[in-house]
């Protein structure tokens, strides 16, 4: 199978990808990216059959052609920015901004139909680079923000590790290169090397893409919940209280002393009890051993809401709640290394990791050497590390 041929198989397999992916994307239609991508599905789809019925003797060979068929190509890459906004700022955009994006790909379409000239692709294509090269720039500047923002409701790494979302950015600009360049040179062959990494792209990016619509529709159920409660406003003088979050036996602290408690009993009584449970949950309860603890389960706790809680532990503890929580589970972590003969694997989830890689990970970081290093500087250096 060469040449055409093998276009024609692609484009079979393609769409047929594609459907099935819109299908997939639209049966949960509540999470905003899975309607947008599930719209972008069934516009590729739909600019696939037109790509098949043009292909045939002689399109390759006329330049405009191939040209004005490719500007209506234009219509997807909108929507691929609508798809990565989306999954890099959840819930920013609504129907207004989205059209925003539209207006210079309808512009550039315009002006191909009127002036069909090799100038104006030209244009179009250096155009839609530039707007490629934004993208590219504002959703890897923006996915550090929305780590953060995961690393306050969740204390595990499955849902925050944006690795993924970073490869996938990149991956969809490399695209926009083959696109450019399958424009400007048509042929078979190029065609079908567009077609290749676009398929490989989006297989990887639906699998990652349909997790986090989960993931946004988790936190923003969250976050409609707190708007419907009282949020208790977190007072300067509630950074007094985050000494008592924590003990000298954990060895976290927090830089504060009780010096600037209000003198308001009331007032007095009921952050200390606040900062009591948070506490005993810590240090007696060991809730931070739940590999698969969230900020909503520990504000239920402690009988308070979860935009109060984080807003306690940034303000008060100057961390996140990934962070706060991970710290506990670091200290009870080098207990074990330090006391037991146990695996980095048994130590890891008796410390609350829910991955042995993860532990390594958070180890390194927080104490800049590796779990084996630390076991072996306090004499542990005989035990097996499997």
């Amino acid at each position: 199978m060469t040449g055409c041929n093998l276009l024609y198989f692609l484009y079979g397999a393609s769409i047929m990808f594609h459907l099935m992916m819109a299908l997939l994307f639209s049966y949960k239609r509540r999470a905003s990216l899975n309607i947008y991508v599930s719209t972008l599905m069934l516009v590729t789809v739909a600019l696939y059959v037109k790509n098949l019925a043009l292909i045939g003797d002689g399109y390759y060979d006329s330049a405009l052609e191939s040209l004005f068929s490719s500007s209506i190509d234009l219509f997807t890459m909108p929507l691929y920015a609508i798809v990565l906004i989306e999954a890099c700022r959840p819930g920013w955009l609504n129907w207004w901004r989205a059209s925003l994006l539209y207006i210079p790909f309808l512009s550039f379409m315009t002006v191909s139909l009127v002036y069909p000239e090799p100038l104006v692709f030209d244009v179009i294509h250096i155009s839609s680079f530039v707007y490629g090269v934004l993208l590219l720039s504002w959703s890897l500047h923006e996915v550090p923000r929305f780590e953060r923002a995961l690393m306050e409701e969740f204390s595990y790494e499955k849902y925050i590790n944006f690795n993924w979302l970073r490869g996938i950015i990149v991956s969809f600009f490399c695209i926009l290169l083959l696109w450019i360049y399958d424009s400007v040179h048509p042929s078979c062959e190029n065609d079908a090397i567009y077609l290749i990494g676009s398929l490989v792209v989006w297989a990887v990016a639906c699998f990652f893409f349909y997790r986090q619509a989960r993931v946004i529709s988790i936190v923003k159920a969250y976050e409609s919940a707190d708007s419907q409660s009282v949020v208790a406003p977190l007072e300067a003088d509630d950074e007094a209280l985050a000494s008592v979050v924590t003990s000298q036996e954990t060895g976290i602290d927090t830089g504060t002393d009780l010096s600037g408690i209000p003198t308001d009993e009331q007032s007095v009584q009921q952050e200390a009890a606040f900062a009591e449970r948070m506490h005993l949950l810590f240090e007696r309860d060991h809730v931070y051993l739940d590999p698969r603890l969230r900020l909503t389960e520990l504000a239920a706790l402690l009988g308070t809401n979860r935009t109060y809680l984080s807003q306690y532990i940034n303000q008060c503890c100057d961390t996140t709640f990934y962070d706060f929580v991970n710290d506990y589970r670091i200290h009870h972590a080098k207990l074990l290394l330090h006391s037991t003969d146990d695996t980095l694997d048994t130590i890891a989830t008796k410390s609350g990791f829910n991955s042995l890689s993860t532990f390594r990970r958070a180890f390194q970081q927080r104490e800049g050497k590796s779990p084996i290093e630390f076991r072996a500087s306090n004499g542990k250096n005989s035990v097996s590390n499997d």
